[in-house]
C-alpha cells in the first residue's frame, strides 16, 4: 500500500462496485490508500482484470451487462427492522404487470403476487444505461425465519434470489463460566501422546460437577499429518470433517474384534509410555502409532456383515461429501504433493492405484468413529455435564480438501492483516479467502455446510476474526502484507445464516472482535444477540485493574494467542518479547513498570494475606495464585454473560498456546498439562476456586434477573 499511483476514476469505480476498499484506517490513525498495481492485482484475484484503461472500461461495461443479466441480487436478507425489500433492475420498455413474483418457502408453501402490486420504481428512465431500478416490497408475505426462494416471472431473464430471514435475536444467556483447554493439552491415565475426545467428555463431566455450563477448546478440524507437522488448529484441512487424531483408540470397538489391531495396539506400549510422558506432542509420532491401528480396526467392520457395519455404511450415505473427502486425502497421501500440483487439477481426482482404496476405506472410517466420540461428548450435557464451546477458524489449508472441492468459491490470494507496530510488515494467514461475489451466487453452500457440521455437537461457537464477516485483507499472491488491500463481504447476509443456524442449534454465538473492530459489526453483533469477546490482558491497567465487560461478552483472562495467567502475572512474556527482538528495552522496561503497578494494585483489593511477603513478591505460586482468584472473581461477579476459565491457569502453566509472529522454534500448539486430567478434577484447591466462581456467577445471574 502506498500513497503513490492514485488510481483513475474508473479504476476507483470498478473496485468500488467489487467490494475492494480505495484505502483504510492504520492503527496509529493514518489514512493508507491503495496504490493502483494493489488495486489491479486484488481485482485480478477477484477475476476482474483492470490492467490497461481498456480492460477497465470493458470490466465496468461487464458489471452493467450483469446487472441486466442477473435482475435480482443472487441473495437477499430481511433488514434488522424486519423489513424485506430487494432491488429489481430492468429494461425501461419493461411492461411490469404481466409479470408475477413467487416466494416459496423453506417448507414448500408458494405465495405468488403481481409483480406491479410488490415493485416500486425508484429510479426513472436513464438514457445512457436504459434501465430502471425497482424496489420490491415483500412485506405482505408470511415469512419464518429460514432459507426461502424468490423468483420473478415474465423478464424474459432469470430472476431468482435466496432469501434470508434470520431470527428476530438470539436469546440472552443467563450468566454462566465454562471451562477451556486445548484438547491436545489433556492428559489422561493411558493416552497416546495427546488427549482425546474421551478425554474431552471427562473434562465437560468435571466442568459440569464445577457448576460449568461450557467445555470449550480450540478447533477440532481435520489436519494434514504431512512431515514437517503444521499442527496449527487454525489451518484445517477441511471445517467439515473433525480431526481423526484425537480418536480414542481404546473406546472403538473394532480394536477388541480384531486380533491383529490390538497385537499393534500392544506393540506400541513402550513408544506410547515415551509419547505419554513428554511434555509436548509429537504429533508425527502419535498420529503414526494411531494410524496403524485404526487402519486394522477400519478392515475388521468392512470384513463381515454385523449391526455397526450398517451403521457405518449409513453414515457413509448420509454424508454425501464424505466418500470425496477419503478419496482426496487418499490420492493426496500418495502422492505427497499439494493438489495444485496434480495433473487433474482443482476438482478432478487423478486415477486411483493399488492402496488408494484401503487408505480411503480409512479416512471413511475414522470419520464414523470421530463423529460418534464427538456426539458421546455432546451427549454429556444430557447427564449433567457442560455442552460444547467449539471454535470456528476463519481459513482453511490452501492445499486442504475444502480449498480442492470448492475451488471455484475461493479467490488466489492470501489473507492476513495490514501493518501496525507489533507486526511492521503486516501478517499473512497462509490461506486463501472466500469470493465474496461467488460464495453469494453459490448460496453460501459451504459455509452452511461447515456451521452445520459444528451445531450438530456444539452447545456455543466462537466465530474467528468476526471482523471477516465484513471485510478481509486480502494480500496478492507474491506479494507483501503492505501490499494488500481491504474486500468486503456482505455482512447482513453472513451474520443471518449464523443466527438462522445457531437458533436451529438453540447455540450460543461469540464474536471475535478483539483489536480493530469498526463499530457497526459490534452494533450489529448486538442486534444479533451475538457475544463479543473480552480478555482481561487487553483490558487491564493500573487504573483500572479490576475492569468490566462494557457489552453482553464471553470473559476470560486471556486467549490462546497471549500468555498464561502466570506468566503474564510475572512479567514473562515482557522478557520473552524483548529476547526475541520484539520490543525494544525502553519499550519493555516502560511496560514492566506498568506491569508491576497492575499487579500491586490487583493486590491491593485482593483483601486478607494479600500483603504477606511471599503474595508480594510475584515471582512465586502464591502470588499468582492470589492474582489469579482475585481477578476470577472479580468477572465471575461482574457482567459478563459467560466467563471462560482456562484449566491451565488453574494449574499456574506458563507455556503459551501460540506466539504469533514466531515459526516451529516456539513449539506452538504443542504445551501439555503437567498433571492428569483426573488428578486436576480431584484437587481441592481447584474445586474451592471453581466453587467460588459458581457462586458468583450465580448471584450475577439473580442480578441480571431483577
Amino acid at each position: 500500500m502506498t500513497v503513490a499511483g492514485r488510481p483513475t476514476r474508473q479504476l476507483a469505480q470498478l473496485a468500488k462496485a467489487h467490494g475492494v476498499q480505495l484505502g483504510y484506517t492504520a492503527q496509529d490513525g493514518r489514512r493508507i490508500r491503495a496504490s493502483v498495481d494493489t488495486l489491479t492485482a486484488v481485482l485480478a484475484a477477484l477475476g476482474h482484470s483492470a490492467s490497461t484503461p481498456s480492460e477497465t472500461a470493458a470490466a465496468l461495461a461487464a458489471v452493467r451487462e450483469r446487472t441486466l443479466r442477473q435482475p435480482l441480487e443472487p441473495v437477499v436478507v430481511q433488514s434488522a427492522g424486519g423489513r424485506i425489500s430487494a432491488a429489481l433492475t430492468v429494461a425501461a420498455t419493461t411492461d411490469l404487470h404481466p409479470c408475477s413474483l413467487t416466494v416459496t418457502r423453506e417448507d414448500g408453501q408458494v405465495e405468488h403476487r403481481r409483480l406491479s402490486d410488490v415493485a416500486t420504481t425508484v429510479a426513472g428512465h436513464d438514457a445512457a444505461d436504459d434501465f430502471v431500478l425497482c424496489d420490491l416490497d415483500l412485506a405482505g408475505f408470511s415469512l419464518p425465519a429460514g432459507y426461502h426462494q424468490i423468483h420473478v416471472d415474465g423478464l424474459g431473464v432469470d430472476a431468482h434470489a435466496l432469501l434470508l430471514v434470520p431470527p428476530p435475536r438470539l436469546p440472552a444467556p443467563r450468566p454462566g463460566f465454562g471451562i477451556f483447554a486445548p484438547l491436545y493439552a489433556l492428559r489422561g491415565a493411558d493416552d497416546w501422546g495427546v488427549g482425546n475426545y474421551t478425554d474431552l467428555a471427562a473434562l465437560a463431566d468435571a466442568a459440569g460437577k464445577w457448576g460449568g455450563e461450557l467445555v470449550g477448546t480450540l478447533p477440532l478440524f481435520a489436519a494434514f499429518f504431512r512431515n514437517p507437522v503444521d499442527p496449527s488448529p487454525y489451518l484445517p484441512a477441511s471445517r467439515l470433517f473433525w480431526n481423526e487424531l484425537y480418536v480414542d483408540i481404546d473406546v472403538v470397538p473394532e480394536l477388541h474384534a480384531s486380533d491383529e489391531a490390538r497385537r499393534i495396539a500392544e506393540s506400541f506400549q513402550p513408544e506410547l509410555a515415551r509419547l505419554r510422558a513428554r511434555p509436548m506432542v509429537d504429533y508425527a509420532a502419535v498420529m503414526s502409532a494411531k494410524r496403524r491401528v485404526l487402519e486394522q480396526c477400519a478392515a475388521a467392520l468392512c470384513e463381515q456383515a454385523s449391526d455397526r457395519r450398517d451403521r457405518f455404511d449409513s453414515f457413509v450415505k448420509t454424508h454425501p461429501d464424505l466418500e470425496r473427502y477419503a478419496e482426496f486425502r487418499a490420492i493426496d497421501e500418495r502422492l505427497g504433493t499439494p493438489w495444485p500440483q496434480w495433473s487433474t487439477g482443482a476438482g478432478e481426482l487423478p486415477e486411483p492405484v493399488a492402496g488408494d482404496a484401503d487408505a480411503a476405506r480409512y479416512h471413511r472410517y475414522v470419520q464414523f468413529v470421530a463423529a460418534e466420540q464427538v456426539a458421546a461428548v455432546a451427549d454429556r450435557r444430557q447427564r449433567g455435564g457442560a455442552g460444547l464451546y467449539l471454535d470456528l477458524p476463519v481459513g482453511v489449508h490452501p492445499d486442504g480438501y475444502d480449498t480442492w472441492a470448492n475451488w471455484q468459491l475461493f479467490a488466489s490470494a492470501g489473507v492476513g492483516a495490514p501493518p501496525d507496530a507489533f507486526f511492521s510488515g503486516g501478517q499473512s494467514w497462509g490461506f486463501p479467502p472466500l469470493h465474496p461475489e461467488r460464495i453469494r451466487l453459490d448460496g453460501y453452500r459451504y459455509l452452511i455446510d461447515a456451521y452445520r457440521h459444528v451445531l450438530r455437537s456444539a452447545r456455543a461457537i466462537r466465530i474467528d476474526h468476526i471482523l471477516g464477516l465484513q471485510r478481509l485483507f486480502w494480500i496478492p499472491e507474491g506479494c507483501g502484507a503492505e501490499a494488500g488491500a481491504y474486500v468486503r463481504y456482505r455482512s447482513d447476509e453472513l451474520r443471518a445464516i449464523i443466527t438462522l443456524e445457531a437458533s436451529r442449534a438453540g447455540a450460543l454465538v461469540v464474536g471475535e472482535d478483539l483489536g480493530t473492530v469498526s463499530p457497526s459489526i459490534r452494533q450489529a453483533m448486538d442486534r444479533d444477540g451475538i457475544l463479543h469477546s473480552f480478555v482481561y490482558q487487553f483490558d487491564a491497567s493500573p487504573d483500572d485493574p479490576l475492569p468490566q465487560p462494557r457489552r453482553p461478552s464471553m470473559a476470560s483472562l486471556g486467549s490462546h494467542d497471549l500468555p498464561r495467567f502466570a506468566a503474564f502475572w510475572r512479567g514473562d512474556d515482557i522478557a520473552d518479547r524483548a529476547g526475541h527482538g520484539l520490543l525494544e528495552q525502553a519499550a519493555a522496561d516502560d511496560e514492566r513498570d506498568e506491569r508491576d503497578r497492575l499487579v500491586t494494585e490487583v493486590l491491593a483489593g485482593a483483601g486478607a494475606g494479600a500483603d504477606s511477603p511471599e503474595v508480594a513478591d510475584r515471582r512465586t505460586d502464591e502470588s499468582a495464585r492470589v492474582g489469579l482468584k482475585t481477578c476470577l472473581d472479580a468477572l465471575a461477579s461482574g457482567s459478563a454473560a459467560y466467563l471462560l476459565v482456562d484449566l491451565a491457569d488453574l494449574e499456574l502453566e506458563t507455556m503459551q498456546d501460540n506466539r504469533p509472529g514466531t515459526g516451529p522454534e516456539a513449539d506452538n500448539w504443542r504445551w501439555r498439562l503437567s498433571r492428569p486430567l483426573a488428578e486436576i478434577a480431584a484437587d481441592r484447591g481447584v474445586g474451592q476456586l471453581l466453587s467460588d466462581v459458581r457462586t458468583r456467577r450465580s448471584a450475577a445471574a439473580e442480578g441480571a434477573a431483577t
